[in-house]
């Protein structure tokens, strides 16, 4: 008779060893286990990160991989293992001997079809062209974590779509963990994900044959799920602290703090008390019971520590908490039962301004949606800046990308588009950028507070005026200043992915693409920058996206128009990637352009007549060209009014030339019919 283990709490002992068998840990954890790895979730060439090792490639269909060795010392069921196979349909097995080939389709566990000391993703597989099963140790040794991920993996249920999901071993506690990623598909998954010792006992993930992806289609780890497979026994009194319930940033004048903690109770015993103790940067321990509680086996609760956290200071801290006790009993279990925090307290905050980095081209088809989709989060929302840079892929790529673009595109390693940066802390497509994620980066605090001023002179020259407040000390020696000239719509580019504009695309990095060096900031101290650039040349509309068709800012440039500019302003840590604050300042117009002001062009677009007004200019020379520099139209403004008959014109964008009383204005027009 079979012997199933339905309950995620359930333990299996054979006996033969010293601590044999396996418990669930109750409740999924969200992330990856442990935080060590924070790879992006893309194929191999497609956007992986470097270091993964391409096990299996698909199309297979019910095969083995070549046994692997195990990058270091592991037990599964309390035996020694020293490598695996993989098989195509989401079976890792240390039976390496096994002539068991899993079946394509999936069933319940324990199962004959499925080899002894077998960890299961069952039902994904490397079965279509574009699947693929990658491995990748991570940590320092002792602490390593060895991960097998079914990447874009195909599912039967799922219809066209993927799914990535990790079977994750972790060196010293001899751990399992599955991690369900990434899911896109149009109906759910139907897996089964467990642990199978032998034919007749397996500890399984609930839902399992029929597990459901969990995860959305999001390439970062912020939407994962993992279960966690332990060796042993549950203990009967045992909590795990998931998180400290501090916020990152606290004002001084809240205190004193609670020292609040989410808690899982691990064990087979309700929790009613937990002895607990907390240290604030590694000072004296506070030690205190708390009680009152009722937490059920299995069940997550909140618990807060009767002593509140007072006299904190201004400055960054550290707090840390342990479990000492839970109902009276030693908590035996170490490893989930401490947590530590960095925080800051302030005594003074400025709104956040997030920058949104948008990589995206007018070839990529996927990029209309995902502009789409961006322009509805900020719909109503002001505390953003927004840059984005038009890529050289796919096909031809982006006519305005430009060597500053693919630079940026290496700081972040984008490989894939649309991809989107975040305050260089969310990295993802732009098709699941939210509100939620806006507010939630939003709500942050900064503590640099960015004025200034911008102007454009006649002579095509941006100079930018800058002031930094740190509100807060930052010690850091990686903090750059980046100061970025954005064009606010854009219609020369158009290609192959149905959009007629472009928004906000940069033009010129006038800190260049590392940015000026900042030393650490002093609190109250305040830092001046004044930064000047000057476009060259005349207007030219490359080709195209590829590197001999960059501009070259030396002879060139690709602004169409210069009463529509504005410089993006950020600060940012070069090695956390963190964005600090950012600030847009649009161009104030000076000297002779800021008669561009005062030159009317309607209807914009146009479809039938258009007319050209100035009264500043009056008798003036008017000349229009196309995109290719092509003179499409010569005639005169008298009276400071000038009418052309456009109807037979092709679509596309023009650059309206007034020439007169020493004075020579720009400006474009579009034809839309």
């Amino acid at each position: 008779m079979k012997k199933t283990i339905l309950s995620l709490m359930a333990l299996v002992s054979l006996g033969a060893f010293a601590q044999t068998g396996y418990y669930v840990a109750p409740g999924a954890g969200s992330g990856n286990p442990g935080g060590l790895n924070g790879d992006t979730e893309y194929p191999p060439g497609g956007g992986l990160p470097t270091g993964w090792t391409t096990v299996l490639t698909g199309p297979q269909n019910e095969m083995w991989s070549a046994s692997q060795n195990m990058p270091f010392s592991f037990k599964f069921n309390d035996q020694d293992v020293t490598s695996y196979k993989v098989s195509a349909n989401g079976v890792v097995t240390f039976d390496v001997a096994t002539t068991i080939t899993p079946s394509a389709v999936n069933g319940d566990l324990p199962n004959a079809g499925i080899p002894n000391q077998s960890v299961c993703v069952w039902g994904v597989g490397a079965t279509a062209t574009g699947d693929y099963v990658v491995s990748k140790t991570f940590g320092a040794a002792g602490k390593r974590q060895h991960w097998i991920q079914y990447n874009s993996c195909s599912e039967a249920n799922i219809g066209t779509g993927w799914i990535y999901a990790s079977i994750v071993l972790e060196e010293g506690t001899n751990n399992i963990y599955i991690v369900d990623q990434r899911y896109n598909g149009t109906a759910a998954s139907k897996i089964s994900m467990g642990v199978q010792i032998d034919g007749s006992t397996a500890i399984k993930v609930s839902g399992t044959p029929a597990y459901g992806m969990k995860a959305v289609n999001d390439a970062s780890t912020t939407d994962n799920v993992h279960y966690s497979f332990l060796p042993g026994s549950q203990p009967a009194d045992e909590a795990g602290i998931t998180a400290l319930n501090l916020a990152n940033y606290l004002s001084v004048s809240s205190g004193p703090y609670d020292i609040s903690m989410s808690v899982i109770n691990g064990g087979s015993s309700a929790i009613t008390s937990m002895d607990v103790e907390y240290t604030i940067d590694g000072g004296a321990a506070v030690s205190g019971k708390i009680t009152g509680l009722n937490i059920a086996s299995g069940a997550k609760g909140t618990a807060v520590h009767p002593t509140k956290w007072s006299g904190a200071t201004v400055g960054s801290h550290t707090v840390a908490v342990k479990i000492v006790k839970v109902n009276g009993a030693d908590d035996t279990k170490v490893g989930n039962n401490t947590a530590s925090k960095s925080l800051m307290i302030f005594d003074k905050a400025v709104d956040r301004k997030i920058l949104n980095e948008i990589f995206t081209s007018s070839t990529c088809p996927p990029c209309t949606p995902g502009n789409i989709n961006y322009n509805k989060v900020i719909d109503g929302r002001t505390k953003h800046s927004t840059i984005k840079y038009q890529v050289n892929f796919p096909g031809t790529g982006d006519p305005y990308c430009t060597k500053e673009v693919t630079d940026r595109m290496a700081f972040y390693a984008v490989n894939s588009v649309p991809r989107m940066e975040v305050d260089g802390g969310w990295d993802g497509n732009a098709n699941s950028f939210s509100t939620g994620l806006y507010d939630d980066f939003q709500s942050k605090p900064s503590f640099i507070e960015i004025t200034g001023s911008v102007a454009l002179t006649w002579k095509n020259t941006i100079t930018l005026d800058v002031n930094l407040n740190p509100l807060l000390d930052n010690a850091s020696n990686n903090l750059k200043l980046h100061a970025v000239i954005v064009e606010g719509v854009t219609y020369a580019n158009k290609k192959s992915n149905g959009e007629t504009q472009f928004e906000s695309v940069m033009k010129k990095m006038m800190t260049g693409t590392v940015g000026q060096v900042l030393t650490p900031l002093k609190k109250d101290t305040k830092v001046t920058k004044k930064i000047a650039y000057t476009f060259n040349g005349g207007y030219r509309l490359p080709m195209d996206g590829s590197a001999a068709q960059h501009i070259n800012h030396l002879t060139e440039n690709s602004v169409e128009t210069w009463n529509d500019l504005a410089v993006v302003v950020f600060v940012q840590d070069a090695t956390t990637k963190e964005i600090l604050q950012s600030e847009t300042f649009p161009i104030a117009l000076v000297g002779t352009e800021a008669v561009e002001q005062n030159l009317n062009l309607y209807p914009n677009p146009a479809n039938n007549l258009f007319v050209v007004e100035s009264k500043e200019m009056g008798n003036a020379a008017v000349t229009v060209t196309d995109m290719q520099g092509k003179v499409v139209f010569n005639g005169n403004m008298n009276a400071g009014a000038l009418s052309m008959n456009v109807a037979d014109w092709s679509e596309g964008v023009y650059m309206v030339s007034v020439n007169g009383n020493s004075k020579n204005l720009n400006s474009k027009m579009v034809v839309r019919h």
